[in-house]
Formats: C-alpha cells, structure tokens, sequence
C-alpha cells in the first residue's frame, strides 16, 4: 500500500513539475518576444501554441501598421503556408473518391507553354505535392515569361510554386469551381476556420498585419491579391492551429490517403524530407517526427510545426522581413525538440568555414542589385563579410568561404558572385533568387 501511495504521490509530483515548466516556458515568451520584436524591427507577431490536440493558448503581439494595436484575430498573409491548405484540401478530395494522386493532370489541365511536351504525362497530384514536377518556382525563374520543365517529374526534387498552380488549375477545371469556393466548401466551413480567405471586398482589412522591411517601415504593397494554389492566403493565428490539429489527426488516424501524407515521397537532405504538401522533420527522439511548413514574401515570415506523436505545435506569423529570426527564438523556446527539428532543417548538406579574402575583393561586390520585379537587393560592407538588406530580404552578414561564395550562419544559405555585376542566392541546395547590378 505504502509502495502505491508513494507512486501516486511521485506521479503527481511530475505533472505539477511539468505543468510549472510549462507555464514559465509560456511567461518568458509573453516577457521576450515584445524584446526581440524590437532587436530586429518586426512590428507584429502572432503565436499559438497546441498542447494535447487543444489549443493552449494564442497571443498577438504589437502592431498591424503604426499606431494600430494588434487584436487578437489578427490577420495575416502567410505567403507559401498557403500550400499545406492547398494540399490538406487536395488529399480531402482524394478520400472522397473525387480526385486521384496519381492520374495524369493533362486530362484536365494543358500550360500551353508546354502542351506537347512528353513529360506532361508523367505530371501527376502527388509530384506537385512533393515538389517533384520539375518547374522551377516561378515561370520567371527561367529568364522569360514561359513555363519550361527543368527535369522529368518524380526524377529529382525542386520546390515550385507553379507546380501548385498547375495543380489550382487542373482543380478548378474538373470542378467547375475557384480555388476560393472549393477551400471554403471542403476545408474552411468544416473545420470552422472563419477567418481564413483569400482577399476580398469582405475582408476586414481593420484586422490586417501589414506588411514591413527589415527597417520596421512599412511596404507600400496592396492588400489585394488574386487566388493562389501556392501564396498569399489570409488566415488568423487561430485558424492556422486549427489546421495544425486537423493534419496531426489524420496523421494519426486517418487511413491510407493521409498515411501518404506523412511517408518520405523524396528526401532532401539527412532529416528532412517532402510528404505531401508538408515538410517531415524525422528521427527525432522517441519515434516522433515533424509537419512543418513556412511562409517567405515581402515583409511576411511565418513558421508552423506540428508534432502528431506529442499533439502539440506552434504556429508563428510576423509581418516584418527579419521575422524569421523571431520565428525561430520562439520555437525553440515552445518546443521541448524545437531547436532540434531547426538545426535539421537549417542545416547545410556541406559544410562552410570562414577564410578572410582581400578588402578589394569585398568592396567589389558592393552595391545595389535589382530583381526580375524590380525589387531591390542591397549589398554592404560589414567588415571581411557582407550586410544583405532589402525588399523582402532579411537584414543579414554573410561570411565569406572562397574569392566569390558567402555563407549565412546557422542556416542553410548561401550567395554567390558569378561576377561582379550579379548575385546568386542558395537555399537548401537550390537558387531561389538571381540579381543584377542596378
């Protein structure tokens, strides 16, 4: 009896401890993140945080633009998290017998840039899912205005927007119906996500994160933004948990279309893989592993991970070019394996160490260099390493590794000078951005 009673005593005294650990964890955060909002100039932050399937609690923090207070159903533009919604909408249609992963998309759908192409074929749901159809993020990333397969679909692996696009399409052409209308009949209304939508006349822009550089000041950018597959969704911080726990259940319990959800379709590097519409984090302690998924535009970075084996996540959004940096401080923080799933995910296939090269060398490479959009990319000296600043570019050093390659720490990023009139950005292996001298 004796024995009993001291276990149930030991056991009590663990869930106390926990639910103390707990709420100091959730205290220093309400206490730092104002504190770090400030280091790096992101005038608003959102978090939510999911304990157990249940959200724990959710806090906006500052403000949408000055001198407007951020409230509590704060609205956000969460740039690429759009495609998770996109995929957990797709995946709903598949269980319902009403699409199919693996059917060709040309029975629906035709680019006619590449209409004839052989690899059309082969372009099915689950590749554009996985990243594997072999468009490039955006049709502009080709030096022109047309769509060009870079490898035969399911050959290699290459994060494209225009894939889900292509998908959007093939959608919308069976259907009858928008992207809009299909989100809000199968996923949004269901799961009572109401104030997620795609911008409109409706929308109360009152409750709108707008957008900042890495300055703190505010981007002139419109709200309005057309229907996207890939970008550019309008959710709450709420709402965005609520598909977190929606994915975790199907990940747990939801048959074999959601069993393909979270099975490695390729993997990217060590720990890191493409499910579908989802990142995996996977080999983290305990058997558990990781959905994750940002957001990255001009002045938007957010971050969601979830955890099905705990049932716990956390969802940040931040409407400020350095905002991932913030993203970052509070998953660690949230997380008991936050900063693990990080250090897998940001962590370079090669290594990178410093080498100083000559000040001529560095002072070559400043300048000013202009996207494809016209947005700007600012290149400043900081010593033997480079300050990158810019629209919709977070405020770093880079430190160089050879003559003409440079290095973000802690991160998988890279850039390179081909010459010194254009610049290169790395992540993750592949160019995600090329600028020209201005």
């Amino acid at each position: 009896m004796k024995t009993f009673v001291t276990s149930l005593v030991a056991l009590f005294l663990m869930i106390v401890s926990t639910f103390a650990q707990t709420d100091t964890v959730h205290t220093n955060l309400f206490k730092d993140i104002p504190a770090w909002m400030t280091e790096y100039r992101v005038p608003c932050v959102g978090v939510g945080i999911i304990e157990n399937g249940q959200i724990k609690w959710v806090k906006n923090f500052g403000d949408l633009q000055a001198g407007h207070s951020a409230p509590e159903n704060s609205l956000f533009n969460i740039a690429s998290q759009t495609k998770p919604v996109t995929a957990m909408l797709t995946l709903k249609l598949v269980q319902m017998g009403k699409w199919n992963l693996d059917e060709p998309l040309v029975h629906y759908w035709t680019d006619p840039d590449i209409a004839g192409d052989p690899c059309l074929i082969k372009l099915t749901t689950r590749f554009v899912l996985s990243h594997q159809t072999g468009f490039p993020n955006w049709r502009s990333d080709n030096g022109g205005t047309k769509l060009k397969f870079k490898f035969e679909p399911g050959t290699a692996s290459g994060y494209s927007g225009e894939g889900f696009e292509y998908l959007r399409r093939a959608l919308e052409a069976k259907f009858h119906q928008s992207l809009a209308v299909l989100m809000a009949t199968y996923l949004f209304k269901p799961l009572g996500m109401n104030d997620t939508q795609y911008w409109s006349e409706n929308l109360d822009t009152t409750r709108f994160a707008m957008w900042h550089d890495g300055q703190g000041k505010r981007y002139a950018t419109s709200i309005q933004t057309s229907v996207n597959a890939a970008d550019d969704l309008i959710t709450s911080i709420a709402d965005y948990c609520t598909l977190g726990i929606y994915a975790m259940k199907l990940a747990n319990d939801g048959g074999p279309v959601y069993a393909e959800m979270i099975r490695p379709q390729r993997r990217t590097k060590r720990g890191n893989a493409s499910g579908l519409g989802w990142g995996l984090v996977d080999g983290l302690p305990n058997g558990e592993y990781a959905l994750q998924h940002g957001g990255s535009d001009i002045g938007v970075r957010t971050m969601a991970i979830f955890l099905p084996g705990s049932k716990s996540g956390v969802v940040v959004m931040t409407n400020g070019d350095n905002g991932e940096f913030i993203c970052d401080r509070i998953i660690k923080r949230a997380l008991p394996e936050g900063a693990l799933i990080l250090e897998t995910m940001n962590k370079s296939a090669t290594s990178h160490e410093r080498v100083a090269i000559a000040d001529q060398l560095i002072q070559s490479y400043i300048g000013t260099y202009a996207q494809s959009n016209g947005k700007l990319v600012k290149v400043e000296k900081d010593g033997n390493a480079l300050k990158i600043s810019g629209d919709g570019v977070p405020t770093v050093t880079v430190f160089p590794e050879s003559a003409n390659k440079f290095f973000m720490e802690g991160y998988d990023v890279q850039l390179q000078f081909p010459d010194t009139n254009s610049l290169v950005v790395i992540e993750s292996g592949k160019q995600v951005l090329k600028v020209n001298r201005k």
